[in-house]
């Protein structure tokens, strides 16, 4: 037997990723969000989520297949892609629920509303809270944008062959680079040559972030590939893709999803919804000085 089927999402480059979490299932939660637009999830089994808006005129439930990770002891990373959309071509949702503070984050990516770059991913994140029978509504806390990251170098492994740096130099930025040591193994030297490829096209490997604290120790981060997109387009492959993690600082793992598009050599297109895991290692940054203190070049 294949070990790696006794997870629903291990193997392959995200060897590092968890078995699915299935402890949502059979629960309903409303959620009062901050943009007006409350919404309900009700769980229905281990892989169905009937959802739908919330407000004087409720929106007609939507059915999708939904994925979820679990981050903390009471806090949970569930993402779909939705099977219908109005406004984009596609759109992916994430939600965080923190069962521990009773609040929500969800953050929604969407591809195709660029008209110059259709392959663009864009992300808006509203926060909220869970309601709670008994319990009188409240406007704060909330999760919320921060900058507690900011002066950060965190070495993230995702297989024994894959693993990735990530300089946190800016509240809004973040910047990509592979280890610097002896034990990349010979996967790890070749995503290492190939990104060094892409990236000697590009200005630099920036690339807008979010950083959004759930409580103290773990954050939600999410990085877009734009200049990747705007630069070389399908010469890369992988078109504008997002990455959400939620990062535990307690214990130096996180878990997310990758959301975006991949276009083969022949030009086909092929839709990405992928699920991540990594064990962390935080970085002394006088080891990347060079990749914490390079310039931006996208800003003026």
């Amino acid at each position: 037997m294949d070990l790696r089927e006794m997870s629903k999402f291990g193997g392959g480059a995200f060897q590092y990723v968890p078995p699915a979490c299935y402890e949502l299932e059979g629960k309903k939660f409303e959620l009062l969000m901050d943009d007006g637009y409350d919404i309900v999830l009700n769980f229905i089994d281990k892989e169905t989520i009937e959802w739908n808006y919330v407000s004087k005129e409720p929106s007609t439930p939507q059915v999708d297949k939904y994925n979820c990770l679990k981050g903390d002891d009471l806090i949970y990373f569930v993402t779909w892609n939705l099977a219908s959309c109005e406004f984009s071509k596609r759109q992916n949702f994430v939600f965080i629920i923190d069962l521990e503070q009773h609040l929500v984050t969800h953050g929604i990516s969407s591809v195709g509303r660029n008209p110059r770059w259709p392959y663009l991913v864009d992300n808006a994140f509203v926060f909220g809270c869970i309601a709670q029978e008994g319990v009188e509504y409240k406007i704060y806390p909330r999760h919320g944008f921060t900058d507690d990251m900011v002066g950060n170098i965190v070495k993230w492994q995702y297989s024994p062959d894959m693993a990735t740096v990530h300089a946190y130099h800016s509240a809004r930025w973040y910047r990509i680079t592979y280890p610097r040591d002896a034990n990349a193994g010979a996967g790890g030297a070749a995503a290492t040559d190939n990104f060094n490829d892409i990236v000697s096209a590009l200005p630099s490997s920036d690339d807008p972030a979010d950083y959004i604290r759930i409580k103290e120790g773990i954050y939600l981060v999410s990085a877009t590939e734009h200049g990747m997109e705007k630069i070389l387009g399908a010469k890369a492959m992988f078109r504008s893709d997002n990455l959400m993690f939620l990062d535990n600082y307690h214990h130096v793992y996180d878990i997310g999803r990758g959301f975006g598009t991949m276009t083969a050599a022949d030009g086909t297109d092929s839709d990405i919804l992928v699920m991540i895991g990594a064990y962390g290692k935080i970085q002394d940054v006088k080891d990347y000085e060079d990749v914490m203190n390079a310039p931006n070049p996208y800003l003026p």
